[in-house]
């Protein structure tokens, strides 16, 4: 949780629009032709809006974070308030991808929640050229990658939104296009789209695997590698060629040490994606370090890195193939509303 907290704050954005939540509740009556006569309206008719705890919540920690940040004398803030007003155990560790996924809806901060908020298609097609087939828009906070055979973070994504799985009518595995039809072959699959991503784009990747045969899950240990600066146009079907809305840097990586069930999070942050400063915060301790170090730490893998190893928390924990990520990149695209002002929708 702490990790997740610590690179939400380093978005200007993020803080701009938490700290404006006010603590509010509004009964709306508006009209079409705005007008908000509330004697022409029945209690069937009322939008009500309510500020969460959530919300006040989080807001609690960014000023509270921002105030320590200011004052460096003062004692590293400790979210134990956030927990208690969430009915979060403070001693119990939270998932990274989880707490986030639950925390943003809970917030009711629908322009927050955009930041984050991305689309793509899911799509099956009939392959006997008859052009019947279905898309629908999926929305994600998100993207969850394989790195069990894949080695890379463009890789991965190619797997992911590149060849389709085909259902096969031989196999016993078509589809059926609609109600009483028989079953023919086609292509089902997932396509990314330019449109669809957000100005925040956050992947996990899947290193916890579960096994049916032994009913238990494990960590995988595979090196995987990603860029400082990524490029999407090529996996985006709705482009042909460069486009900025394609262009990400970035910002931050969460890493989980230990295995399934136990173990710790911190994060490497770039405070501001023009530069190279990157910095490791681990709960209270914070470190100045450069990107070499952050991929000799986070790509995994079955190698050690003794120039790293000093910054684990425990000198049990030191194997760097023990590591999961969650890298969250800033959209180019979107640089300017990001990290000077509260982002307008996009």
């Amino acid at each position: 949780m702490n990790a997740q907290l610590q690179c939400a704050f380093h978005i200007p954005a993020v803080r701009d629009i938490t700290t404006s939540v006010t603590p509010s509740k509004m009964l709306s009556f508006t009209d079409d032709d705005g007008s908000d006569d509330e004697d022409e309206y029945s209690e069937d008719d009322r939008e009500e809006t309510e500020t969460t705890e959530a919300a006040l919540a989080l807001k609690e920690v960014v000023e509270s974070m921002i105030e320590a940040a200011a004052n460096q004398r003062s004692l590293p803030y400790t979210p134990r308030s956030f927990c208690r007003r969430l009915g979060i155990p403070p001693m119990v560790q939270q998932d990274s991808q989880e707490f986030w996924k639950l925390l943003l809806p809970a917030l009711g901060v629908e322009e927050l929640s955009d930041l984050y908020k991305g689309v793509y298609e899911d799509y099956i097609s009939a392959c006997d050229g008859s052009g019947r087939e279905k898309r629908r828009d999926e929305v994600f906070l998100d993207l969850s990658l394989d790195v069990a055979t894949s080695s890379s973070l463009l890789k991965s994504l190619k797997d992911t939104f590149g060849e389709p799985e085909l259902l096969s009518v031989a196999e016993g595995n078509g589809w059926r296009p609609e109600k009483g039809a028989d079953k023919v072959d086609a292509h089902k699959g997932q396509s990314l789209v330019a449109k669809g991503l957000p100005p925040i784009l956050q992947f996990h990747l899947k290193r916890f695997n579960y096994d049916w045969q032994t009913d238990a899950t494990t960590k995988l240990n595979n090196r995987f590698t990603f860029p400082k600066s990524l490029d999407l146009a090529p996996i985006c079907v709705d482009v042909e060629e460069e486009d900025p809305r394609a262009e990400y840097e970035l910002q931050a990586v969460i890493v989980h040490m230990g295995e399934y069930g136990v173990g710790h999070y911190y994060a490497y942050v770039r405070p501001d994606i023009e530069s190279n400063e990157w910095y490791r915060f681990n709960d209270d301790k914070v470190d100045e370090v450069t990107f070499e170090d952050v991929t000799a730490d986070a790509f995994g893998g079955q190698q050690r890195n003794k120039k790293t190893r000093r910054w684990y928390p425990s000198k049990n924990c030191t194997a760097v193939s023990e590591h999961e990520q969650k890298l969250i990149w800033m959209g180019r695209k979107d640089k300017q509303c990001i990290c000077s002002s509260i982002c307008a929708k996009r």
